[in-house]
């Protein structure tokens, strides 16, 4: 049994990509036998510690926030003092916090870094980040990378390719999830029997959901568009929305339960992924449209693994990024052809049980622990 401590930003029920991840792999390496603590900000819970499905959580507070970083001494703190006794930290990046403590843990700790993201977007903060990122790299025994395509791309990767390993991302099949939940009433209504090209995200630029507005106009007149997820746009893109021609077949959600998800990923008729840069760096919520069976539309953003998640001809299409019209275009192929829609309802499945299920990347994992704790 190892002793495994993650540097994460979030835990449960503070819910994301990143965070769905470390949730992931946190309780397969509880499965596996070994002990696991992560070590997280307090975004909405005060409880310093618990106990989750086996995995110890410590919590420590935000004294502030910078560019959506989250910075505090006690995390700090936390993180080094928990991690004095791990065989291996596992290091979510990007985290700010994070690479700096790997910098102060025993050298007989192994350090494995999942590049997540590179810094993008964050102006001086990303200036500042670099050198500490670098010197992080170095330090680090393993560094897994989501898909070839970023790894490839990453500027920062570049001279670290001998220590970077490709881990693709998993989610768990919704075939086991027992789930009876149905959709909120007054949303349930608004649907009124409606084929839904369903997105869903936070509601910031990068996700590109203002393109998908400007697409709703352009699509087949018995589709709808829902957009799932709360974020700093939301007041504009709910003004966006309601200025719509078409903002009855628009609808901006909000946030849903996990089991209101799972009954609007079972209700859609595709998914569409409209992202228009590289901080979109892999699109975990595709892979929980391809475990439903949905056809994806998604954006061929350059550098980014969503092009080659979203296998274009195979799972969906994939469409250059901010063009309103190929966007709609595309969904309308899918939604007019039954043939079509069921082949890339298949491929999508079968592509998720191949490639992109929770088993699968939480061995893989547990693959590259293994690997370090034999040096």
């Amino acid at each position: 049994m190892a002793k495994i401590v993650h540097f994460g930003k979030y835990y449960l029920p503070d819910s994301g990509g990143i965070e769905s991840v470390t949730v992931s792999v946190a309780k397969g390496a509880v499965a596996a036998g070994h002990a696991v603590t992560v070590v997280c900000f307090a975004k909405s819970l005060s409880v310093p510690t618990e106990v989750m499905d086996g995995v110890t959580v410590v919590r420590a507070p935000i004294a502030k926030l910078v560019a959506s970083q989250p910075l505090g001494l006690k995390y700090f703190s936390k993180c080094l003092a928990i991690a004095r006794e791990a065989d291996i930290v596992h290091l979510h990046a990007p985290n700010m916090l994070g690479a700096l403590c790997a910098l102060f843990i025993k050298r007989r700790t192994r350090l494995l870094v999942h590049w997540h993201s590179d810094v993008i977007n964050k102006g001086w903060l990303g200036y500042l980040t670099r050198p500490l990122e670098k010197a992080m790299l170095h330090r680090a025994d393993c560094i897994v990378a989501t898909s070839q395509v970023y790894a490839d791309s990453s500027l920062s990767l570049q001279s670290f390719k001998h220590k970077t390993k490709v881990v693709p991302i998993g989610v768990a099949d919704p075939v086991h999830v027992n789930s009876s939940s149905e959709l909120p009433p007054e949303l349930d209504k608004w649907i009124a029997g409606r084929r839904i090209v369903l997105a869903v995200g936070r509601l910031v630029p990068y996700k590109g959901f203002d393109v998908l507005l400007r697409a709703a106009a352009a699509l087949t007149p018995d589709a709808v568009v829902v957009i799932v997820g709360s974020g700093p746009l939301q007041e504009e893109l709910c003004k966006a929305a309601e200025a719509s021609p078409e903002k009855g077949r628009i609808i901006l959600a909000g946030r849903l339960s996990d089991a209101e998800l799972q009954a609007l990923f079972a209700r859609a008729s595709l998914y569409c992924l409209p992202s228009t840069y590289r901080a979109e760096a892999f699109g975990v919520v595709l892979l929980e449209a391809m475990a439903h069976g949905l056809p994806i539309v998604a954006t061929e953003i350059p550098g980014s693994g969503v092009p080659w998640v979203n296998q274009h001809g195979v799972s969906g299409l994939n469409v250059p990024v901010k063009d309103a019209e190929q966007l709609a275009a595309a969904c309308n192929q899918i939604l007019s052809s039954s043939t079509l829609h069921q082949k890339f309802a298949v491929g999508a499945r079968q592509r998720f049980l191949d490639v992109f299920t929770e088993d699968i990347s939480v061995r893989n994992t547990l693959n590259s622990y293994a690997a370090l704790l034999d040096r």
